[in-house]
Protein backbone atom coordinates (compact mmCIF):
# COMPACT_ATOMS: atom_id res chain seq x y z
CA UNK A 1 0.00 0.00 0.00
CA UNK A 2 2.67 2.30 1.14
CA UNK A 3 4.45 2.06 -2.81
CA UNK A 4 0.78 2.45 -4.04
CA UNK A 5 0.62 5.70 -1.89
CA UNK A 6 4.21 6.64 -3.79
CA UNK A 7 3.61 6.24 -6.98
CA UNK A 8 0.17 8.15 -6.57
CA UNK A 9 1.80 11.08 -4.73
CA UNK A 10 4.38 11.27 -7.91
CA UNK A 11 1.64 11.81 -10.47
CA UNK A 12 2.23 14.53 -12.63
CA UNK A 13 -0.28 17.04 -13.17
CA UNK A 14 -2.99 17.41 -16.14
CA UNK A 15 -6.56 17.07 -16.87
CA UNK A 16 -8.01 13.54 -15.77
CA UNK A 17 -11.08 11.93 -17.61
CA UNK A 18 -11.70 10.09 -14.46
CA UNK A 19 -11.64 10.87 -11.00
CA UNK A 20 -11.05 8.49 -8.20
CA UNK A 21 -13.90 8.04 -5.25
CA UNK A 22 -15.68 6.44 -2.30
CA UNK A 23 -19.32 6.05 -3.18
CA UNK A 24 -21.73 6.95 0.13
CA UNK A 25 -21.57 3.35 0.54
CA UNK A 26 -18.24 2.78 0.80
CA UNK A 27 -17.47 1.15 -2.61
CA UNK A 28 -15.01 2.90 -5.00
CA UNK A 29 -16.44 4.78 -7.96
CA UNK A 30 -14.77 6.64 -10.79
CA UNK A 31 -16.88 9.00 -11.92
CA UNK A 32 -16.19 11.56 -14.63
CA UNK A 33 -16.13 15.14 -14.48
CA UNK A 34 -19.15 15.89 -16.10
CA UNK A 35 -20.29 13.74 -13.37
CA UNK A 36 -18.95 15.17 -10.56
CA UNK A 37 -20.30 18.87 -12.03
CA UNK A 38 -23.32 17.55 -12.25
CA UNK A 39 -23.61 16.26 -8.71
CA UNK A 40 -22.76 19.80 -7.93
CA UNK A 41 -25.07 21.17 -9.56
CA UNK A 42 -23.23 22.99 -12.19
CA UNK A 43 -24.06 21.81 -15.59
CA UNK A 44 -22.51 22.42 -19.40
CA UNK A 45 -24.73 23.03 -22.73
CA UNK A 46 -22.56 23.82 -25.81
CA UNK A 47 -24.04 24.52 -29.44
CA UNK A 48 -23.66 26.31 -32.65
CA UNK A 49 -26.18 28.78 -33.75
CA UNK A 50 -27.32 30.43 -37.43
CA UNK A 51 -28.58 33.50 -37.48
CA UNK A 52 -31.75 34.38 -35.79
CA UNK A 53 -32.18 30.80 -34.95
CA UNK A 54 -33.73 30.22 -31.84
CA UNK A 55 -33.35 27.14 -29.28
CA UNK A 56 -35.76 25.47 -27.20
CA UNK A 57 -33.58 24.39 -24.18
CA UNK A 58 -36.06 22.60 -22.13
CA UNK A 59 -36.65 23.62 -18.00
CA UNK A 60 -33.42 24.15 -16.82
CA UNK A 61 -34.91 25.55 -13.27
CA UNK A 62 -33.88 28.28 -11.21
CA UNK A 63 -30.52 29.44 -11.17
CA UNK A 64 -27.37 30.99 -12.24
CA UNK A 65 -26.24 30.91 -16.17
CA UNK A 66 -23.06 32.16 -17.21
CA UNK A 67 -23.42 32.48 -21.07
CA UNK A 68 -20.29 33.18 -23.20
CA UNK A 69 -19.42 33.07 -26.58
CA UNK A 70 -15.92 33.03 -28.08
CA UNK A 71 -17.33 34.43 -31.58
CA UNK A 72 -19.12 37.23 -30.02
CA UNK A 73 -16.18 37.66 -27.21
CA UNK A 74 -18.47 38.69 -24.51
CA UNK A 75 -19.33 37.01 -21.53
CA UNK A 76 -22.71 37.42 -19.26
CA UNK A 77 -24.55 36.35 -16.54
CA UNK A 78 -28.16 35.68 -16.00
CA UNK A 79 -30.24 35.09 -12.37
CA UNK A 80 -33.59 33.73 -13.56
CA UNK A 81 -36.47 32.65 -11.71
CA UNK A 82 -39.28 31.53 -12.20
CA UNK A 83 -40.41 34.67 -14.30
CA UNK A 84 -39.18 35.80 -17.62
CA UNK A 85 -37.77 38.87 -16.44
CA UNK A 86 -34.03 38.09 -15.04
CA UNK A 87 -31.07 39.89 -13.64
CA UNK A 88 -28.78 40.10 -16.30
CA UNK A 89 -25.35 41.69 -16.42
CA UNK A 90 -22.74 41.72 -19.77
CA UNK A 91 -20.70 44.71 -18.28
CA UNK A 92 -22.06 47.70 -20.67
CA UNK A 93 -21.70 45.80 -23.84
CA UNK A 94 -25.76 45.95 -24.29
CA UNK A 95 -25.40 42.63 -26.28
CA UNK A 96 -26.88 39.72 -24.16
CA UNK A 97 -30.82 40.79 -22.21
CA UNK A 98 -34.34 38.79 -21.55
CA UNK A 99 -37.12 38.01 -23.57
CA UNK A 100 -39.13 40.87 -21.81
CA UNK A 101 -36.33 43.21 -23.65
CA UNK A 102 -35.64 41.02 -26.42
CA UNK A 103 -33.86 43.54 -28.63
CA UNK A 104 -30.35 42.80 -28.18
CA UNK A 105 -28.00 40.22 -30.26
CA UNK A 106 -28.40 37.47 -27.98
CA UNK A 107 -31.61 36.96 -26.34
CA UNK A 108 -31.82 34.37 -23.35
CA UNK A 109 -34.73 33.43 -20.63
CA UNK A 110 -38.02 32.47 -20.59
CA UNK A 111 -40.80 33.89 -22.42
CA UNK A 112 -43.60 32.88 -19.70
CA UNK A 113 -43.97 32.02 -16.11
CA UNK A 114 -42.54 29.04 -15.76
CA UNK A 115 -42.07 28.29 -18.75
CA UNK A 116 -39.31 26.45 -21.04
CA UNK A 117 -35.95 28.26 -21.26
CA UNK A 118 -35.11 29.74 -25.03
CA UNK A 119 -31.63 30.90 -26.51
CA UNK A 120 -31.84 33.29 -29.94
CA UNK A 121 -29.20 34.87 -31.47
CA UNK A 122 -29.47 37.39 -34.69
CA UNK A 123 -25.94 36.20 -35.93
CA UNK A 124 -23.93 33.25 -36.79
CA UNK A 125 -22.07 32.20 -33.39
CA UNK A 126 -20.80 29.27 -31.24
CA UNK A 127 -22.45 29.27 -27.78
CA UNK A 128 -21.69 28.04 -24.40
CA UNK A 129 -23.85 27.58 -20.70
CA UNK A 130 -23.05 27.10 -17.66
CA UNK A 131 -25.91 26.37 -15.33
CA UNK A 132 -25.34 26.46 -11.48
CA UNK A 133 -28.45 25.44 -9.83
CA UNK A 134 -29.17 26.52 -5.74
Amino acid sequence: MAEQDIRENAMGGGTPKRLRGLAANGNSISPTLEEVMNAMGIYTYSFTLAANEEKDLGDLGYGMYLLTSPTIGISVIFICSSYPSCFVSDGNKNTYCDYTDGTKSVVFGRKELNGNFFIKISRNADIRIKRITI
